[in-house]
Formats: structure tokens, sequence, C-alpha cells
């Protein structure tokens, strides 16, 4: 990452997330994996990669990913109503390896959870058809956006919530359409040269609940509302990769029914 180096040392919390334990410091990882398509790198299931799973994968599916770093990209294009499920997003990371989109989503309401995101040389996430699903993700230092909403093969659309997205090359979340079919709340959007952007200023976007800090335009052609705010985060220790929020964040039970704001 940009100066930001995505790492999970350091991590000491007790983080229980999607039915499982996992204690950093000595570290000591508790997994009940979820659903009977469970990808793990170590060879202890039937699939070692995100590909070999979905090869396997019918529509409604759910895909969970054992703590790892991927190298690979994940292009879902023929099933729906997938479910990509990682252990939490401190542990479980997607490295695109400068690929040009870490994850492709051609077909409709499929969800991308729990998961870092990162190092694709253009998209972290290209929606590029459909309504999409994207909760409690990192996404991070992708060479151009961080989220992308296309409009060139479809219609594309995203429910973003509780996601950490900074640290991209040109936009955090780019849609291409403004509809209040796309709503993003209970974000930190920080570190990018522009934060929110719409390609048709209308106002329907939904964008509520969010922590925009350090980057160059907070929300370009799209109407934020009042309920976002822009307040240093205070992640724990950011040149080190850790996210987490410091005791004294603003961003500390900011979010919908008292939850935290972005990814942890």
């Amino acid at each position: 990452m940009k100066n930001r180096c995505l790492s999970i040392a350091g991590l000491a919390a007790v983080l229980l997330l999607a039915g499982c334990a996992v204690r950093t410091g000595v570290p000591i990882v508790h997994i009940t994996p979820i659903g009977r398509l469970v990808i793990a790198q170590d060879s202890s299931t039937a699939f070692p990669t995100i590909a070999a799973a979905l090869d396997s994968a019918r529509d409604g599916d759910t895909l969970f990913l054992m703590p790892g770093e991927y190298r690979e990209v994940v292009d879902i294009a023929r099933l729906r109503h997938i479910t990509l499920l990682g252990a939490d997003p401190a542990t479980t990371i997607i490295n695109a390896s400068d690929a040009y989109a870490a994850i492709t989503l051609r077909t409709d309401s499929n969800r991308i959870s729990r998961l870092t995101i990162r190092s694709a040389d253009s998209h972290g996430i290209w929606v590029r058809d459909g309504q999409q699903f994207i909760d409690h993700c990192l996404i991070a230092d992708n060479g151009d956006r961080g989220i992308y909403l296309s409009s060139m093969a479809g219609r594309a659309f995203a429910v973003i919530t509780h996601c950490t997205i900074l640290d991209n090359g040109e936009v955090g979340i780019h849609a291409a359409r403004d509809d209040s079919s796309t709503t993003i709340t209970d974000c930190i959007i920080a570190f990018n040269p522009r934060g929110v952007v719409t390609d048709q200023p209308e106002g329907r976007i939904v964008v509520r609940r969010n922590c925009t800090f350090g980057n160059g335009t907070d929300f370009d052609r799209v109407v934020p509302g009042d309920s976002n705010f822009v307040k240093d985060p205070l992640f724990v220790d950011p040149e080190n990769g850790d996210f987490r929020l410091e005791k004294g964040s603003p961003c500390i039970g900011a979010g919908s029914g008292g939850t935290n704001l972005g990814a942890f």
C-alpha cells in the first residue's frame, strides 16, 4: 500500500466474526468453516483456490475463505447470488498482484464480505452488471478505483456498508450511474484523490453516515447529505496496515445501531 503496508502484525484483539474467533499476538486462529465450499491454502479442504471452488459452486452458494493471502482474481460470470465470505478482513486477503481487477461481478445479487481486496492494476471490485452487496471489506491500494460500478456492459449498482476504502490511485467509489439503488453507508473513505464520484449528478445516490478524511475531494458530483462527517478516523497503526480504530476514534459507535464505521 502507498506508505501503508497491509500486514496483520500487531493485531491483538479477539474478533468474533461470522462465527469465528480470531486471536493474534501469539498467533492462534480458531475458525469454524461455513458451508460446503471451504477454501484453504494448506490443502486441508478440497478447494485450495477460489477459482476451484467457483467451478463447483451453484447459484446461491457461499464460498468461505479461511485466513490467507489469495493471489488470484475472482470473476463471477455465470453464477448468481454467490457469497464470497472471508474469515475477517485482517487475515483474509485477495491480492490481485497487478491484474486489471481483483473481483469482477457480472451477475446479480452477489455478496462480498469480510475481505481485504488490494493491489489491482485498476479496480479492486469491478461491478459490471446487477446489484451487488459489499460489506465489512478493506479495499485499498488499487491502481485506479477501489469500487467501480460500471455502466458499459449493463446496469451496475451496489449496497456498500461498513467498508474501509483507502489509498486507491484515483477514486474510492466510482458510480457511473447516479441512482438510489446504490447506497453507501457506515464506511470510512480516506486518502483517495477523490472519495465518492458519480458521472450523472442528480443527487440520487444514498450516501449516509460515512467518515471521510484525507481525500483530495470527498464527494464529486454527489450530494452527501448532513450525516457524513470529515474527521481523522484514528487508525491504530496505518503505517503497518492496522486499520482498527483507536480508543477515542469518532468512528466508534457512529454507525447504524451504534456499530462502528468501517470494516473493523
